[in-house]
């Protein structure tokens, strides 16, 4: 029985995605380097700066800069442009407090701590989240399972009744790999990589308490 709801953050709450790629784009230009749209959805949707960071480097054979420093460059850059300008998706806030009555929620997100703080705060959802998971406490992101191994693990439930609203393909990968039912929303990735999913969704009114029950 499904007793905790575990929510992806970017693609499944915020409609900020692109903000991301924006403030990625403009980081990197810096340091001269221009990271198309598909490279950057190649190496960074749905993962950790860190991870992200470190294959673009490879790729374009960066010497002489410091990671760490381009990440808070790039959380800075972000924050600034979700200032009045967040969106969200529909019914997503409105899912979070009804979902809340009945279940356990946890945030567990591939962005850094700042952001991930940034966004419950102006949304005023904080509260509705007993923990929330942010790329600075695991070592391993997305589409590692450790994300959400560690979420069930600070939880104190098993992992067979947490479920996952999951955007993107690697988080699905990691949702699954954890031992954990997925649901996959499309509002980022087209349904043919989302198959791993227990289930695929369009938009949220179709999760609710009956709903999550047959899982």
């Amino acid at each position: 029985m499904i007793s905790t709801i575990i929510f992806d953050m970017n693609g499944v709450i915020t409609d900020d995605e692109e903000i991301h790629e924006l403030a990625t784009q403009q980081v990197f230009e810096k340091i001269g380097i221009h990271l198309t749209s598909e490279t950057y959805r190649e190496l960074c949707l749905g993962r950790t700066d860190m991870a992200s960071f470190k294959d673009i480097f490879q790729k374009f054979s960066v010497k002489n800069q410091n990671i760490s420093d381009l990440i808070s460059l790039k959380s800075s850059r972000y924050q600034r442009l979700i200032k009045g300008n967040l969106i969200v998706y529909p019914g997503v806030v409105e899912l979070i407090m009804n979902l809340s009555k009945n279940f356990t929620l946890a945030l567990t997100s591939s962005s850094t701590f700042e952001e991930v703080h940034s966004v419950v705060n102006q949304l005023k959802i904080k509260k509705f989240f007993k923990i929330l998971v942010t790329a600075r406490d695991v070592k391993h992101g997305k589409p590692d399972p450790e994300p959400y191994l560690l979420t069930a693990e600070k939880l104190n439930v098993k992992c067979s009744e947490c479920l996952v609203i999951e955007d993107s393909e690697n988080g699905v990968q990691s949702a699954i790999s954890a031992g954990m039912k997925c649901i996959a929303i499309t509002n980022t990735e087209d349904p043919i990589n989302l198959l791993k999913a227990d289930q695929i969704i369009d938009g949220y009114t179709s999760i609710t308490k009956d709903f999550i029950e047959l899982f």
